[in-house]
């Protein structure tokens, strides 16, 4: 990796925030719910991010294997075919397979923690199979230019077309772990900027894997001050929340719609170094994705009005440069 080269990380704010959704939702819905334990499995639920990004990878190392097997049967029939005898083997020549196939530390990585794609096999034949009658593919084998990049697009085509949309791939990574659903599109960007990233000069070891964390020290600090101080601060939020809710009781707002108000009204008052912009925008994300379809209007007009309340209280301080208004 050159030194001009960031790393790349899996984990980002939103996802972090997710997290904590999640684990608050399921704090609050448990009787006599242990809080400890509750952000210790959502540490340890952030942390299979890693496990199943290096499922994807190792799922990338998988096709140039079915793509080598199908070669070498071909060559077998009992009538091959000129072409089948003398193959074009762009494809099994990209680097990017190269790169991972011949880096012992990643294999050693894979076999470790024991991630194998063997039964999905022949499902993976049929992947690749079919991708081959693509457009992309057959230009990718006939065009003349030969390099880094073309060899690094063929690959992002072959994930985003095929292998992040396939049915069979979802099923056997749901029953590895059931909230890798949720996950999958983080995992898969952290790929996709992988092979992007990675250069002619790449040196040996896995320096072009993703870490799991930008700044963990950050990044965790975050995740725990926000679960924490949620739930510190959850019945005085609730009363909060109610007296700007017009025409609604507490009652009849939806747990989720009052989780993510919550969680707004945390970084809001106590996180001084994000963006009152920031929060209002990431909530209204969340409940894009996990509220009703009304709901992102209901908790921008709530919040606000507790925005203006918050700042005419003295209960907003942001501090940094491009924060205090």
């Amino acid at each position: 990796m050159s030194s001009k080269q960031q790393k790349i990380a899996l984990v980002n704010r939103r996802y972090l925030r997710v997290k904590v959704f999640q684990s608050l939702y399921s704090y609050f819905r448990t009787e006599n719910a242990d809080l400890q334990k509750i952000e210790r499995q959502l540490f340890e639920s952030v942390n299979e991010l890693n496990d199943l990004y290096m499922h994807l990878v190792a799922l990338i190392v998988e096709m140039e294997v079915v793509a080598n097997e199908i070669l070498e049967a071909n060559k077998k029939k009992q009538l091959p075919t000129p072409e089948d005898l003398n193959p074009n083997t762009r494809f099994v020549e990209n680097r990017i397979f190269k790169l991972l196939k011949d880096n012992e530390q990643l294999d050693e990585i894979l076999k470790r923690a024991k991630i194998s794609w063997a039964e999905e096999h022949d499902d993976l034949r049929r992947v690749f199979k079919q991708f081959k009658t693509e457009d992309a593919f057959i230009l990718y084998m006939t065009r003349e230019d030969n390099n880094l990049q073309t060899d690094k697009a063929i690959i992002e085509v072959l994930f985003k077309e095929k292998l992040g949309l396939n049915d069979v791939i979802h099923a056997a990574l749901e029953e590895k772990n059931i909230y890798w659903r949720d996950d999958l599109p983080y995992a898969a960007l952290g790929l996709i900027k992988t092979i992007q990233g990675i250069s002619e000069d790449q040196p040996s070891g896995v320096g072009f894997l993703a870490d799991l964390y930008k700044n963990k020290t950050d990044d965790q600090s975050f995740t725990k001050e926000l679960l924490r101080k949620t739930v510190d601060f959850n019945e005085e939020y609730e009363k909060i929340i109610s007296t700007k809710s017009d025409n609604w009781e507490t009652e009849r707002i939806a747990l989720l719609d009052m989780l993510l108000m919550k969680m707004a009204l945390t970084e809001l008052e106590h996180f001084p170094t994000v963006p009152v912009k920031v929060t209002l925008n990431e909530y209204i994300e969340l409940a894009k994705m996990y509220s009703t379809p009304k709901s992102k209007y209901f908790i921008n007009g709530v919040l606000d009005k507790l925005v203006v309340e918050f700042k005419k209280n003295k209960r907003i301080d942001k501090r940094g440069r491009g924060l205090v208004e």
